[in-house]
C-alpha cells in the first residue's frame, strides 16, 4: 500500500466516526425523565421528583424558566441559566427542590400556579448541539 491510499484512507476513517457521532441522538448521553415539582407554601423552596440517567461523560449548558400562569395563559416569571459537566457517576441530592434545580437560594415564587421547564443543550466533543426539553407538572405555591 502506498502513502498516498493510507493518508486518504485514515482521513476516510475520521470523516466516518465523525459522521457517525453527528447522527447520534441525544439520548446516547442523557436520559431525562419527568420533572415532578411538589405544592409549597410562600417561602419554602418546592420539593421536586427527577429521574435521569447519564449514559457517557457530556458537558451542557441548561436553562430553566418559571412560567406563572396568568389570565391569557402562561407567561415567564423568572430564567436561570448554567452550565454542568455530567458524568455517569454524579448524583442528585438526597433532598432535591427548585432551588438547587435554578441555583437559586432563596427562590422567592409568590402564590399562585407554576410550571418548571427545562431545556438541556447537550455539547458533544464532535458533532451538533443536542437538546432535551422537559415540562413539569402544574404545582401551586399558597399564601405563607
Amino acid at each position: 500500500m502506498t502513502w498516498g491510499k493510507f493518508i486518504v484512507g485514515a482521513w476516510g476513517a475520521v470523516l466516518a466516526l465523525s459522521l457517525m457521532t453527528s447522527a447520534l441522538p441525544a439520548s446516547w448521553w442523557f436520559q431525562a425523565g419527568e420533572v415532578r415539582v411538589a405544592d409549597a407554601s410562600s417561602g419554602e423552596c418546592p420539593e421536586m421528583q427527577f429521574d435521569r440517567e447519564i449514559n457517557r461523560p457530556f458537558k451542557a449548558a441548561w436553562t430553566v424558566t418559571i412560567m406563572g400562569r396568568a389570565s391569557y395563559g402562561w407567561a415567564t416569571y423568572r430564567t436561570f441559566q448554567g452550565a454542568n459537566d455530567y458524568r455517569p457517576e454524579n448524583q442528585l441530592p438526597d433532598k432535591l427542590d427548585l432551588c438547587w434545580w435554578t441555583w437559586a437560594d432563596p427562590l422567592h415564587l409568590p402564590p399562585g400556579e407554576y410550571r418548571v421547564n427545562t431545556l438541556w443543550r447537550i455539547h458533544p466533543t464532535q458533532g451538533r448541539a443536542r437538546e432535551i426539553r422537559r415540562t413539569s407538572n402544574t404545582f401551586t405555591i399558597s399564601g405563607g
